[in-house]
């Protein structure tokens, strides 16, 4: 019974395709048909109203009203309507598509004002819930959850508003510990990675410089692609380094959050860790393994009584027992990770 209605619950996107292609394929037919040339002012409004009218509204109920897409995604989906319903009639018939375009400036108001109130609203949950989230990209979550919903295209808004965010205002930012009984750990350090990366930051420069001037001979537009992909992967590796300064592992009361810069991000109940031992290259082999330092390998495994979540980028997720760390100050983290289950009574 709950496999039926998960599948029912995911037909909306199959529905709403299929009668779209229906309606443009029947409409398609009639402009071509003898009965369009015996009733050309009926068939063209009738036919306006469909596509440019009956789509939308039909993406409405089966997306829109079923939480499965933003209202802002109804305006594209018009606009869209409008270029097919404009390609299907002919030009001689295009009164009432014209008279439907009148009302774009209007729309484009409107869509104005609910992005400007939904940003507000954003603004207005993320400084409520950055004096309960641990870090900013939690708080950012969750005030874009309570306004735009769960959308499923979130986990890619977050990370690239986040990478943003990192590699452009992170340098200015430091990770403050609102919380006394929270005890951070950095891990970026001691792994050599900024260094690594200044050198991997110059490399690249220079090798889209040098790329840039051979393609543009070939073509001005791949050259541009091949520099544009470059400056993106140039703001991915500053936006992920300041992430790791800004989003540390912290130990708290009852929960271990383990980040790893922008990559993935974990929360572990202390009450589930059953052991944390010196890394061992073994581990790899594990299917129920995964490493999350930030470069080489892990100094350190944690195990785990049942399978725990870890999340990736663009929340991708993968189920694991056994974590790889790597903390900059190794033996004060396993003294206090070893201690805070020694006090909860799980040693």
């Amino acid at each position: 019974m709950t496999a039926r209605l998960k599948l029912a619950a995911n037909l909306h996107w199959p529905l709403f395709l299929t009668m779209a292609v229906t309606i443009c394929s029947i409409e398609t037919w009639l402009v071509t048909s003898a009965f369009f040339l015996q009733n050309p002012d009926t068939l063209t409004f009738a036919i306006t109203f469909d596509i440019a009218l009956g789509i939308p509204i039909l993406y409405y109920f089966f997306a829109v009203r079923k939480k499965h897409a933003p209202p802002l995604a109804v305006i594209l989906i018009f606009v869209l309507s409008l270029i097919l319903a404009g390609l299907i009639l002919p030009v001689e018939q295009h009164t009432y598509l014209d008279l439907i375009k009148t009302t774009i400036p209007f729309i484009e108001l409107i869509t104005l004002g609910y992005i400007a109130a939904k940003i507000r609203a954003i603004i207005k949950n993320f400084q409520a819930a950055k004096q309960r989230e641990l870090y900013f990209r939690d708080a950012l979550a969750e005030s874009c959850k309570r306004v735009l919903g769960n959308l499923p295209a979130l986990g890619l808004i977050l990370t690239e508003f986040s990478l943003l965010y990192f590699a452009l205002g992170g340098w200015f930012k430091k990770f403050e510990n609102l919380n006394s009984s929270n005890t951070p750990f950095s891990y970026h350090r001691k792994s050599g990675y900024a260094a690594i990366l200044g050198v991997i930051i110059m490399v690249l420069i220079t090798e889209t410089l040098a790329l840039h001037l051979l393609l543009q001979q070939w073509s001005a537009l791949a050259a541009w692609i091949f520099t544009g992909l470059s400056v993106y992967g140039l703001f991915w590796m500053l936006g992920d380094y300041q992430a790791m300064r800004l989003h540390p592992i912290i130990l708290g009361q009852e929960f271990l959050f383990i980040r790893t810069g922008m990559r993935r991000r974990a929360t572990l109940p202390l009450v589930d860790i059953a052991a944390i031992e010196k890394f061992n290259s073994r581990e790899k082999r594990a299917k129920d393994y995964l490493g999350l330092s930030v470069f080489g390998d892990p100094r350190l495994v944690i195990h785990c009584k049942h399978p725990v979540v870890v999340l990736g980028l663009f929340g991708i997720k993968r189920e694991v027992s056994r974590i790889g760390l790597a903390v900059d100050d190794e033996k004060r983290f396993v003294e206090a990770l070893q201690q805070r289950l020694s006090m909860m009574g799980m040693k």
